[in-house]
């Protein structure tokens, strides 16, 4: 009988996990796809996203600044004419809350423009295989400083 090993991975970090749940997200990757990038089980990933709703996430997040705004738009044209509220099938729904829904707003507006660990990853690769092909030795020692950087980065938000 062939023995049977394990390989016990390291605990997950929430930084670790921060960065899965921008992958799919954010970046629209699968979760096999996120699996091979961080070297971890894809049983994790899915273990993961489910526990996470990164599902809801993704779908939240594809409505955008410009559809919040069309619905905004949308909803103060309807007050102004008086009309009620009605969901698909013709129920009357709570008004939405202008005072809350400003806020959420100014909020995302805020969080939208701060710079992620993934921003600061992406542009930093796109840096470094661009001087790589002008200057290797000089390339590989801003490729050093970019990760400890990023790693900085990630346990600042972690």
């Amino acid at each position: 009988m062939a023995k049977r090993t394990t390989t016990r991975q390291k605990e997950a970090s929430q930084a670790e996990i921060n960065l899965a749940e921008m992958l799919f997200v954010e970046r629209g990757m699968s979760p096999q796809a996120i699996a091979e990038e961080l070297g971890r089980n894809i049983k994790t990933i899915y273990k993961w996203r489910d526990n996470g709703n990164w599902e809801e996430t993704r779908e939240l997040l594809q409505t955008g600044p410009t559809e919040l705004r069309k619905i905004l738009m949308q909803e103060a044209t309807r007050i102004a004419k008086g009309e009620q509220r009605l969901d698909k099938d013709g129920n009357p729904l709570r008004p939405i809350d202008a005072d809350s829904l400003s806020k959420i707003m100014k909020a995302y507006d805020y969080m939208s423009k701060k710079l992620s660990p993934e921003v600061f990853r992406d542009v930093f690769v796109e840096f470094d295989n661009w001087m790589a092909g002008i200057e290797p030795k000089t390339a590989y020692q801003f490729t050093k400083y970019h990760k400890l950087f990023l790693q900085d980065k990630i346990n600042q938000e972690g």
